[in-house]
């Protein structure tokens, strides 16, 4: 999701990014994104840099509270939440040893499953997924054929279950609920104002405006 919001700023003039090299070989003056450790430069001129919350901010506080601004948060919030239970997941497949290119078939999961969960407890389902994996590899051996689409099934089958309500209290959010990305906290505090309801609200026009958008200065 990093790269897409890169590489949307790009194609407006607003940032320059050392595409297709991974990095500048000289660029003293170039940032870097704290996850991935992306480089880009800010060629933007309409504001000083030391500017650019504060615009964000009026531009925020300018948006409507009405049906099209509301439906832009939800498929916001959605696709965020996409990326939060991706990024989850490869931290769970690296901690046990898998490969870490497995994290975007939660993407998969999350847009053809058919059921909608919170962040929290797509990061359950995560977790879980990773678990079983384990417990294949320690009985079959890592190399052990299917065990990509094993932990991807977990994954599924865990997510319906949830989302029946065959399981109670099955949900991760985060110790710290800052999301780590930009985005991801410009979503919170400034165009929602969800709050911890990020992590353990289910992605909705009615949670939206019945506990963020409320909050909203508009």
């Amino acid at each position: 999701m990093t790269l897409v919001a890169m590489g949307y700023l790009q194609e407006r003039g607003v940032i320059e990014v050392p595409w297709p090299e991974a990095r500048w070989e000289l660029k003293p003056d170039a940032r870097i994104t704290p996850i991935e450790g992306l480089q880009w430069h800010l060629s933007w001129a309409v504001y000083e840099p030391e500017r650019l919350v504060d615009a964000l901010d009026d531009y925020f506080n300018s948006l409507e509270r009405d049906d099209f601004t509301t439906a832009e948060r939800l498929r916001l919030w959605t696709e965020l939440g996409s990326a939060e239970a991706e990024r989850f997941f490869e931290q769970q497949l690296l901690k046990h040893r898998f490969s870490g290119e497995w994290a975007q078939d939660i993407a998969f999961a999350y847009r053809e499953s058919g059921v909608v969960l919170t962040v929290a407890q797509w990061r359950y389902c995560a977790w879980a997924a990773v678990r079983r994996g384990a417990s294949m590899a320690m009985q079959h051996g890592p190399q052990v054929d299917g065990l990509r689409d094993t932990i991807y099934q977990e994954i599924r089958r865990r997510a319906t279950s949830v989302a029946s309500g065959t399981w109670d209290g099955c949900s991760f959010p985060p110790f710290n609920p800052q999301p780590e990305s930009a985005l991801g906290r410009g979503f919170v505090h400034r165009l929602t104002r969800l709050g911890q309801l990020y992590w353990t609200g289910w992605p909705s026009t009615e949670v939206l405006i019945g506990h963020g958008l409320e909050h909203c200065r508009v």
